[in-house]
């Protein structure tokens, strides 16, 4: 619970799409135009918040592989889902992350993001470093965002926040309702979450 509540600002916002190529800006560039669009977003005092959640949905959505994402987080239980279960399980996913992301990042306030680093494993997998400053406490957070090239354009399939991994925290929790009560239990956990979310943000 710690580590999602922790993804403040930063936690979607670095999905990025990228071709590597010797002429193009540095993945940590790019990293640091996108979250700037949502800052942007986020300081535009004649948007309404119904507006200001909307354009940063349509930011993120974009730059995540929810679908690999879900493949991870459900492990060999995706396996045996059925289609079926799979495309509900990846349309109720993105609903509970995209609504604890806009639940945390609209609480933005003022915290200072420092890009650190960039290293790859192989070309298909790339890593960015980054720590969210808070100056006033000297608390630093350091978060990663793990990337996976797919048809040579990069999306972000994980986050790790001190360390641990979003997939992981995620994949330990499901795993066992998933145990107790089959595929189809795990999603109807999901929709009363989401369902839970919504009536308190009303």
């Amino acid at each position: 619970m710690f580590l999602k509540q922790t993804v403040l600002i930063t936690l979607l916002t670095l999905m990025l799409s990228f071709t590597v190529q010797a002429n193009e800006e540095s993945p940590d560039r790019i990293v640091k135009n996108i979250i700037d669009q949502v800052l942007l977003v986020l300081k535009d005092e004649n948007l309404v918040e119904s507006k200001q959640k909307e354009t940063v949905f349509k930011l993120v959505k974009e730059r995540i592989n929810f679908k690999e994402m879900s493949r991870r987080i459900l492990a060999t239980n995706w396996n045996v889902a059925s289609e079926e279960q799979k495309n509900e399980f990846i349309s109720l996913f993105e609903q509970i992350l995209l609504n604890t992301y806009w639940s945390r990042i609209k609480r933005y306030s003022g915290e200072r993001i420092d890009y650190v680093s960039v290293s790859s494993n192989n070309e298909d997998y790339a890593t960015v470093d980054t720590v969210i400053v808070k100056d006033d406490t000297d608390i630093q957070i350091p978060i990663s965002y793990r990337m996976k090239r797919f048809v040579n354009i990069w999306f972000a399939y994980d986050f790790t926040v001190e360390r641990l991994s979003l997939v992981q925290s995620y994949r330990n929790e499901y795993r066992a309702i998933a145990k107790n009560h089959g595929v189809d239990g795990l999603l109807e956990y999901m929709q009363r979450d989401i369902e839970n979310s919504q009536s308190k943000n009303k």
